[in-house]
């Protein structure tokens, strides 16, 4: 997703965004970074997937849950409510919709509860965003920078350390803040055993105010394969998730088009490894 300032998100994602940071801001090293590690990941290929296999009648419904040191401070003085959209989460679990949330780390421990009700359900699988949703590039629409990579590797250990000591599983895929990477960071994130993914459908749910408007140019969008991105935040940056997914969930139905998570759409590829014509490729 695309943040500008402290944390406020703009209405649609720069799909370029996947290969190279982007924005405008000063940057700053950003406190509330983590300090553990974790053991040895198993490698991937470094690549950006912004899509799965175009020949298969399915998609991926992504929501990022977002939460930085100023939402913190935002929460605790009362100017946000919680961070976590119970009702987008009713929406997806009353007709049994698959999707993969991208959790920051500070969200995952925050919010430690709610990431349990969502790694108990089958239908759901869980991501790493980060650990407080920092930019990895230094122009990632305002958001403070991180420029050292043993603080990056830390930040992606400690997020996955996080969601894997409520669901016991090892985490797959990572979502950078902002789609804001660069070829290097790339590489780093698959020496940590984690696939970057964006999307291939640039409306999102950010600050919408008509659900059905949104959601009904999602759908002019989608084709088989296609990985949306929407927030579990809420108000006040993604107020309208449920309603979005009131009218999505049923309109993919009509297209024919079943909501899946990321490992089932890009296990149809026969390995996340395979190439296709999502690769990223970056010279930054």
């Amino acid at each position: 997703m695309k943040w500008s300032g402290a944390g406020v998100l703009a209405l649609t994602v720069t799909l370029s965004a996947g290969c190279s940071g982007q924005g405008q801001g000063t940057p700053t090293e950003s406190p509330g970074t983590p300090t553990a590690t974790t053991g040895v990941a198993t490698p991937v290929k470094a690549r950006a997937i912004r899509n799965g296999p175009r020949n298969v009648n399915a998609v991926a419904i992504t929501l990022d849950a977002d939460y930085s040191p100023s939402a913190q401070a935002h929460v605790a003085s009362g100017t946000y409510r919680k961070q976590v959209n119970q009702a987008a989460i009713d929406v997806l679990t009353s007709p049994n919709t698959a999707a993969t949330i991208f959790a920051t780390g500070m969200w995952a421990t925050t919010y430690g509860k709610d990431l349990a009700k969502l790694a108990a359900n089958p239908n759901f699988e869980l991501g790493n965003h980060t650990w407080n949703h920092d930019a990895w590039t230094k122009t990632c629409y305002g958001l403070p920078y991180v420029g050292s990579d043993q603080v990056k590797r830390e930040s992606l250990q400690q997020t996955n350390q996080a969601i894997t000591r409520v669901t016991g599983k090892p985490v797959s895929f990572v979502r950078m803040p902002g789609l804001c990477q660069n070829h290097s960071d790339v590489k780093l994130m698959a020496t940590e055993g984690l696939q970057l993914v964006n999307t291939d459908v640039s409306t999102t749910d950010a600050f919408a105010t008509n659900p059905s408007a949104v959601a009904q140019a999602m759908l002019k969008q989608v084709k088989p394969g296609s990985i949306l991105l929407m927030h579990l935040n809420g108000p006040p940056n993604a107020p309208v998730t449920a309603g979005i997914l009131k009218v999505l969930i049923p309109g993919l139905k009509a297209k024919g088009l079943t909501p899946v998570t990321l490992t089932t759409l890009l296990k149809k590829w026969g390995s996340r490894s395979q190439q296709s014509d999502t690769r990223c490729d970056t010279n930054e």
